[in-house]
């Protein structure tokens, strides 16, 4: 039971904001995802997602759209990548909110699902990254109350937004669990909905890719069939790496808390048989077919906590898997808060520990006001849930913001100075001025920061100027005409080496 709800909704407000401003966008996903939404800003063109000048169209437009709304609102506020990100805190929301009246319709209460997700510790870091992910996770939340509730509306429109967010994925998933849902007595009537729902899907369906077809038939086939058919085959040879287990493997932390309480719920069936079909469905489905796919990575799996949350907003564990859950979260809070806390102020006192220089050499601490006060106000709000109230799930997940909120807060520059492409880039930029520079061996995150920091695309023509990215510290091999003239990376980086020469 969720006793204090103004403790509850600014637990989640400050877990919903916590990392998405103050940092640059970060590789892989963030950078080439930012650097399509700089296109669409720069040149007007919102039709086909390009990346530094070339057309990438591995995913459809709608998350692009929408950070680039936001940033196009915001972007005189706050600097364009924070503002591109709050596109990433709409749909994390509208996931929250749809996943909870799922469980509200099936249990009766919705706030324990939204706390469980919330507090799944591999939704944590990507729910605050500018990934299409969770454009795709809100379509899936959706979908599955539209299955729930039986309204054609909301299955068609989750459909929808999951379909133009990462391609066909989605929606399949949706349509398979509809079908396989209906074989159940209790669900068979929900095939009234499919009609209705189809005609709400295609709108979503239809207009974009119609478009891109019109404007180039290679582009379309390039998106539909490769990055759609091609990489959940493999045939592509796009895409994480093989390993059918490895949602298997990775559910074991990824999902937590929420594995344990919705194990604890079929095995109790503490709700009745109708409202526990759909979950399982869904997350079996899910399962089934991302492991099916031949390529995988944890992040694939954001679908698959939707289900698994609504599943554990029914648990009533037991108290022995209670205290287990509530005092290693409450615990792990404790430790790492101190840890922090603790780190951060031997820190700015002039501790360098080797490690820490390793991580991010040449950085130089400053005190941050705000920063230290938000970090505050998030270590008084963990204690005051952990003092105040009862329920596990919401300790939780006071302990994963607090966790993270300090990371994000008083550890946060620290992290951008070694992941941001800003500081190399500028560096390179005070050799070049305003000269044309062309770009070789780029990698999709590298071609959107420096276009995004250098103005730096693919050339149609002859550059005075060429950058070259390598894998190692060894000198790239170019052609006679081409003279070095500079090297760099990223602090504490030695995978990545950018040279620059002269024609």
């Amino acid at each position: 039971m969720l006793a204090d709800r103004k403790a509850l909704y600014a637990l989640l407000g400050a877990w919903i904001a916590a990392g998405l401003f103050g940092h640059d966008p970060w590789k892989p996903d963030e950078a080439y995802t930012f650097g399509l939404v700089y296109h669409m800003l720069e040149t007007g063109d919102w039709l086909v997602p390009t990346l530094a000048g070339e057309p990438f169209v591995e995913k459809p437009p709608l998350f692009f759209w929408t950070a680039a709304a936001f940033a196009k609102i915001l972007g005189g506020v706050l600097p364009l990548h924070d503002a591109a990100r709050l596109a990433s805190a709409f749909y994390v929301s509208l996931t929250l909110l749809f996943t909870g009246l799922t469980a509200r319709r099936l249990y009766g209460a919705a706030l324990p699902a939204a706390v469980v997700l919330a507090g799944c510790l591999g939704y944590l870091q990507h729910a605050h990254q500018l990934i299409t992910d969770n454009a795709l996770m809100a379509g899936v939340a959706m979908g599955l109350y539209g299955l729930s509730a039986s309204k054609a509306v909301w299955l068609g429109t989750g459909a929808g937004i999951a379909f133009l967010s990462k391609g066909l994925l989605g929606p399949g998933m949706l349509a398979v669990t509809a079908v396989a849902l209906a074989a159940f007595p209790a669900w068979r009537q929900t095939w009234r909905t499919w009609p209705p729902a189809l005609l709400a899907f295609a709108p979503w369906a239809i207009v974009w890719p119609w478009l891109l077809h019109r404007h180039s038939a290679a582009l379309f086939h390039e998106w539909f069939w490769v990055n759609n058919f091609g990489r959940f085959t493999g045939e592509a040879g796009l895409g994480g790496v093989l390993d059918h287990l490895h949602y298997a493997k990775a559910l074991v932390w990824f999902a937590l808390p929420a594995w344990p309480l919705a194990l604890w719920t079929l095995w109790q069936r503490q709700a009745s048989a109708k409202a526990l079909q759909l979950p399982a469905v869904a997350f079996f489905v899910m399962f089934v077919v991302l492991s099916a796919a031949s390529s995988a990575r944890t992040l694939y799996g954001l679908p698959l906590l939707v289900p698994l949350a609504v599943l554990a907003a029914a648990a009533v564990p037991a108290p022995f898997l209670r205290r287990a859950l509530d005092w290693s979260g409450v615990g792990a809070a404790a430790l790492l808060g101190l840890a922090l806390w603790g780190g951060w102020i031997a820190f700015m006192a002039g501790w360098r520990p080797s490690m820490l220089e390793a991580q991010s050499p040449g950085f130089v601490p400053r005190w941050q006001p705000l920063a230290l006060i938000v970090a505050a106000a998030l270590t008084a709000l963990w204690l005051y849930v952990v003092w105040r109230e009862k329920s596990m799930s919401m300790r939780w997940l006071a302990g994963v913001t607090l966790a993270w909120g300090l990371a994000m807060t008083l550890w946060l520059p620290w992290l951008d100075h070694a992941k941001s492409y800003r500081g190399v880039i500028a560096d390179m930029k005070t050799r070049v001025g305003e000269g044309c520079v062309a770009s070789r061996g780029l990698t999709e995150p590298q071609r959107g920061m420096f276009h995004y920091f250098a103005g730096i695309r693919v050339p149609a023509g002859e550059c005075r100027f060429l950058v070259v990215h390598t894998g190692s510290a060894q000198m790239p091999d170019v052609e006679a005409e081409w003279k070095p003239l500079w090297r760099g990376t990223r602090p504490g980086d030695n995978k990545e080496y950018f040279w620059l020469f002269e024609r």
